[in-house]
């Protein structure tokens, strides 16, 4: 009766004015979006509260008799200009709007900080509200594969919606379920007794777990960041893949963006998306196809001199006599070593080797049969992944015989990651996979990763071999030959197989001084486990300015993943995997004692003597000598030296403890703004990191 005929029906009063002034509203109820981890539980992305600005221009708003208008424009875009990224004239444009109840500021006054609403509200402005809103932080920034990862941003609901990479493949799942506030009010916003009012709950999202393993992906940054120092390189990405299981480990590129920055200057996910001729790498194909037909024998020697060929129809045949040569391979520099080994073909990278091997041993319809088990030229299909497939150029006989050795057809890294899985493994390609699990909001995994094999292309003795060869390219003094033995490193024997590749220009090889040059490392060598490749494409004088990066790379992943090294001096100790137990309310000495008698490094956070929160998750592998941070219920804490502690350190020590820092730079930490035994009083932590192995990079940079 009141709503339809706006007339109180026993008194008959009239009700118009007051049905008038009555609205029906619908709030959306945003679940909270899921947050974002890597393999050890380390936050990787997640929600962060942030406000919007609300502007009220209508002289008809009160607060009983006090103004909630903005009065005074001139003063408040005065006021506002001094703590928004935007000039009074452009805040006066949008408060001199007509016939506006309010108003807000764009962009510049969407997602501002607790910090910036309370500054704001201390100036005692009228008319001035805040919407709480939520904006998507990544504690990483660009150090964590961001062209994976992605980014999410609010739509112009408020809403965060996945735009790029995990975030955007698995935003229904991130997302969660939206519920929804409906509810009547008066013209000034308030909900009266007997108005209609209800709410269907919202579910937030799940959280997504990666295969990325911090301290590994920062190893990486931090080589790619060492290569692209070299004046002569345009870009460089890489990738470390467990070969057993086909877990992405670690995945950059540069150049790369910050996703809290967007500052995007490359949309092209360089594992994935760019394709490339990947030179010699390549090969390691051919060899294992000629293996694996049963058709190869160590012994049996080639003819190393130019590869002159002629063809039948259009295939290739090698011919020593001119009037049926149509052209020639020629090694790399042109080079010859008169008759070799096929193993030495290997070691040596010769492409004569390879054009020898598909034309008298695989054959040219059996290599293609193989490429194709071997998964080049097709998806490989990794978690939403957006990918290119390459071409295969294999018609004409020329396109045959360079494709053998890298050249003519293009492969993406994300290929060659999972082909070299059979080569390095026991035969069976594993398709690389970068979402390890999926969990819901009430704790229940609903999606959990798993080791899937694509193909078996070749036989478990058929790797053994191909390991072998990549053994003595990398740890044996023939591998001096290409560089390969230029990688190895002390703490463990490494297998090999570089590439260089030349870069078309216009269809020409002729007028570019521009290659891509890569190399594939297996580690350990005897037993691989770990796979990485490495590439950049840049002036070919810069190729030495690859070892002293993937040398800095092997080097970690040794150190992380406790892989015996092959020597130990005495102030070294062997590293040793354990188990994390669960501290969470025991004694800190306790627990002190127990992780110190394993050999790692305790830091205590705070004064109270039970631990309230540690910094790895119990079950969790732990190494020898790892960092782990402990913290207690007492509120007074003493800051450490932070002194050659990585970036991934800081940041979990950070977020443990609730210390502000900034952090400059990459590699590890040179110096500290506050000094260590201090007591944390608020005041933000500015550390300046180096790389690594300042001394290696600046001993190949001379060397070039």
């Amino acid at each position: 009766m009141v709503s339809v005929m706006k007339v109180h029906s026993r008194s008959e009063t009239s009700l118009e004015s007051y049905v008038d002034n009555v609205s029906t509203h619908t709030d959306t109820i945003y679940g909270e979006r899921g947050i974002i981890y890597d393999a050890n539980a380390q936050v990787i992305a997640q929600n962060e509260n942030t406000y919007d600005i609300i502007c009220y221009l209508s002289n008809t708003r009160m607060s009983g008799d006090d103004i909630a208008y903005i009065e005074d424009k001139e003063q408040t875009a005065n006021v506002l200009s001094k703590y928004l990224q935007m000039s009074e004239n452009e805040i006066l444009s949008y408060l001199n709007q007509e016939d506006l109840y309010q108003t807000e500021l764009g962009l510049a006054g969407r997602n501002l900080t607790q910090e910036t609403v309370d500054n704001i509200n201390k100036e005692g402005l009228t008319g001035i509200d805040f919407r709480k809103s939520v904006k998507r932080n990544y504690p990483l920034g660009s150090s964590y594969a961001p062209y994976l990862v992605g980014f999410a941003q609010s739509d112009e609901n408020g809403k965060l919606v996945g735009m790029m990479g995990i975030e955007s493949y698995l935003d229904d799942v991130l997302s969660g379920i939206d519920g929804v506030h409906t509810y009547q009010s008066d013209k000034d916003g308030y909900i009266m007794p007997g108005m209609y009012n209800d709410t269907v709950e919202s579910h937030d999202g799940s959280d997504v777990y990666l295969t990325i393993d911090s301290s590994i992906q920062e190893a990486l940054e931090t080589s790619i960041n060492m290569v692209m120092e070299n004046e002569m390189v345009e870009k460089a990405w890489g990738g470390v893949i467990e070969i057993e299981s086909g877990k992405i480990l670690a995945y950059g590129q540069s150049p790369s963006f910050d996703p809290n920055e967007l500052n995007i200057q490359d949309y092209v996910n360089y594992g994935s998306q760019y394709t490339y001729e990947p030179g010699s790498t390549f090969k390691a194909f051919v060899y294992a196809a000629a293996i694996n037909e049963g058709k190869y024998d160590s012994n049996l020697t080639f003819d190393s001199s130019p590869y002159c060929y002629g063809s039948n129809g259009l295939d290739p045949y090698r011919t020593y006599n001119s009037s049926d040569t149509l052209g020639c391979v020629y090694n790399w520099d042109r080079i010859s070593w008169g008759d070799i080994s096929l193993d030495k073909g290997f070691i040596y990278s010769s492409n004569v080797g390879t054009s020898t091997l598909l034309t008298d041993y695989v054959g040219i319809a059996k290599f293609e049969e193989y490429l194709d088990q071997f998964g080049f030229f097709k998806a490989v299909d990794t978690d939403g992944i957006l990918e290119e497939v390459g071409y295969k150029n294999y018609y004409y006989p020329v396109e045959k015989l360079t494709l053998t050795y890298g050249q003519g057809g293009t492969v993406t890294m994300l290929q060659m990651l999972q082909a070299y899985t059979a080569v390095l493994g026991n035969g069976e390609m594993v398709k690389p996979y970068i979402i390890d699990k999926i969990v819901d909001e009430d704790g229940n995994v609903t999606y959990q990763g798993k080791r899937t094999v694509v193909s078996t292309p070749i036989t478990k003795e058929t790797a053994l071999k191909m390991q072998e060869l990549m053994k003595r390219t990398g740890s044996s003094p023939e591998g001096d030959v290409t560089g390969g033995s230029s990688f190895g490193v002390e703490e463990v024997a490494i297998g090999v197989k570089t590439g260089t590749a030349e870069v078309a220009d216009n269809g020409t090889y002729s007028i570019t001084e521009t290659n891509i040059m890569s190399v594939m490392v297996s580690l350990p060598a005897d037993n691989p486990q770990y796979c990485i490749y490495f590439a950049f494409m840049g002036d070919h004088d810069a190729i030495g300015a690859r070892y002293a990066p993937v040398q800095s790379l092997i080097r970690a992943i040794v150190k992380l993943s406790g892989i015996p090294t092959s020597t130990n001096t005495q102030n070294e100790q062997a590293i040793t995997k354990y188990e994390m137990p669960n501290y969470l309310d025991e004694s800190v000495t306790l627990a002190q004692n127990e992780l110190t008698n394993m050999g790692m490094q305790v830091y205590i956070i705070g004064d109270g003597v039970k631990v309230s929160a540690q910094s790895l998750n119990a079950g969790s592998s732990i190494y020898t000598n790892e960092k782990i941070f402990l913290l207690t219920e007492g509120t007074n804490i003493t800051i450490p030296s932070f002194i050659s502690w990585t970036r991934k350190e800081v940041l979990e020590y950070a977020y443990l403890s609730g210390l502000e820092v900034e952090l400059n730079g990459s590699g590890i930490v040179k110096s500290q703004s506050i000094a260590a035994g201090s007591l944390y009083d608020g005041t933000k932590i500015v550390l300046t990191l180096e790389d690594i192995n300042q001394e290696e990079k600046t001993s190949a940079s001379e060397e070039n």
